[in-house]
């Protein structure tokens, strides 16, 4: 993982209720490594939105929308 990814996912864990963490993480370190390996795609990027968004602390929802925006415009 690299440095970006990292904060990226610590971002990300701090937002999610606890129960979801692990889950979380495990999920996150799976889609780096696509990015890693060039075969992480648009479709991968909403489902894990769409994810990741049952997930969240009701109050981090917006902020984490706005943060995945910027994270896959640098992706381009």
């Amino acid at each position: 993982m690299n440095p970006g990814q990292e904060k990226f996912l610590d971002f990300i864990v701090k937002m999610v209720k606890d129960e979801y963490k692990d889950t979380v993480k495990e999920l996150m370190t799976e889609n780096f490594k696509k990015q890693d390996d060039g075969t992480f795609s648009h479709e991968d990027m909403v489902d894990t939105q769409g994810k990741l968004m049952k997930m969240l602390k009701p109050e981090s929802v917006e902020e984490v929308k706005q943060a995945m925006q910027h994270f896959a415009s640098q992706m381009k």
